[in-house]
């Protein structure tokens, strides 16, 4: 029998049972491609990662991501839980300050930060991939059938887009909190209207009003991903930055918040600063905080 030790984290979390949960398995060496197919769907989660030597030799690890669809190339709370667990869990040396890792995925070697004090984990922080930004969307009417709102609910003076720091999304911003709160989105439409705009994105819909101390609102649903709704979208969340730069619509500091899965009762909170140079996103960081929930171990034959 073979055992494989894993660790259940809360990302984007404040407190324990809220933010996106994660499985991460620290020590997957030995498992197939099935067989980490085959245990995201038996986790149920949204994804699953399970770490391996790098590859690359800047690397201090290989982070493998999957949904219950299959392995993606990049997402991003399962960056940081991961390198959450990698440090807990002796992969990574932890000391007082900033501790600096670099996974390994599929677009590449990304560095992350963990901020550690009296030995906890307090933060980390994430540079994603290269910004990148499409044309608007042409005929909107129909994403916004999809959700269950109207075209005229789309916010003023700005259109859909696909943008994308390493996973596509396409960003949809609506005029008002209530919008957002009463979106009902037909899995199946949607997933349909996605496949024709990118046949790997999500729809992130957001509105510049929040509940509680954020600067947005945010909801984000990935029906081709087999993920009905996230509750924290890291890579979208960073998108959705490079989004706003784009488009001149940037809040006005260094870091603004994105509040997450409040309507599913998993309550996020994501920090976004962007980098701008000639009126343009270049560099994005994604940071939040990662709750450990519990440990366990997985036996196969």
């Amino acid at each position: 029998m073979r055992s494989y030790d894993f660790w259940r984290v809360d990302v984007f979390a404040n407190r324990p049972l809220e933010g996106n949960p994660l499985a991460v398995f620290p020590r997957a060496h030995g498992l197939s491609e099935a067989e980490m197919l085959a245990i995201t769907r038996e986790m149920n989660l949204s994804e699953t990662t399970f770490v391996f030597p790098p590859s690359e030799p800047t690397a201090d690890y290989r982070n493998r991501i999957f949904t219950t669809g299959g392995e993606i190339p990049f997402a991003g709370h399962p960056s940081l839980g991961t390198a959450y667990v990698a440090a807990m869990d002796g992969l990574v040396a932890l000391h007082e300050g900033t501790v600096s890792v670099h996974q390994e995925v599929g677009i590449g070697v990304l560095p992350l930060e963990l901020d550690v004090r009296d030995g906890r984990i307090e933060r980390v922080v994430m540079t994603q991939g290269m910004p990148r930004v499409r044309r608007p969307v042409r005929n909107a009417a129909r994403v916004a059938q999809a959700l269950g709102i109207r075209a005229r609910d789309l916010s003023p003076g700005l259109h859909p887009q696909v943008a994308s720091t390493g996973a596509p999304s396409l960003q949809v911003p609506v005029r008002s909190l209530e919008v957002v709160q009463n979106l009902s989105p037909d899995p199946r439409i949607l997933g349909r209207i996605l496949a024709r705009i990118d046949p790997d994105a999500g729809a992130y819909v957001f509105t510049f009003e929040a509940e509680g101390e954020a600067d947005l609102h945010a909801r984000g649903f990935f029906p081709q991903h087999g993920i009905t709704e996230d509750p924290a979208t890291g890579s979208a969340a960073g998108a959705c930055g490079a989004y706003l730069a784009a488009n001149r619509r940037l809040p006005a500091k260094e870091w603004f918040v994105i509040e997450q899965g409040i309507e599913i009762h998993h309550p996020s909170r994501i920090e976004v600063s962007v980098g701008v140079e000639r009126g343009r996103p270049h560099a994005v960081l994604v940071a939040g905080k990662v709750v450990p929930i519990m440990r366990g171990t997985l036996t196969l034959p």
